[in-house]
């Protein structure tokens, strides 16, 4: 049975919600490598396990505030954003995953 009056609720842009969940995880190493750009170069003290996971915190900082985010816009009815939120949380957790782990 299909309800003809039923309005439609899906609003936002997939695309859209992409983009705003890769700015935290990136803006965060983006600036963490900006307040402290020793941590480019070979005089850095931090050995290359001890660098992974300081990425992978900072990252996992970034997906944290994504997952607020997501809850955000579904409280404003913006489902294909937060799909699209959701979708690159999944794929930057991944990512960061295989680099942590298997790199």
């Amino acid at each position: 049975m299909e309800f003809r009056n039923q309005q439609n609720h899906t609003s936002g842009s997939l695309v859209q919600g992409i983009l705003i969940a890769l700015i935290a995880p990136v803006g965060g190493l983006v600036l963490l490598f900006l307040k402290f750009p020793v941590l480019l170069s070979d005089e850095s003290s931090l050995t290359k396990l001890q660098f992974k996971t300081l990425i992978f915190q900072i990252t996992s900082l970034g997906l944290l505030i994504n997952v607020g985010l997501f809850f955000l816009f579904l409280r404003f009815k913006k489902e294909s954003t937060s799909q699209g939120i959701l979708a690159a949380t999944l794929i930057v957790l991944l990512a960061a995953v295989i680099h942590k782990f298997l790199l």
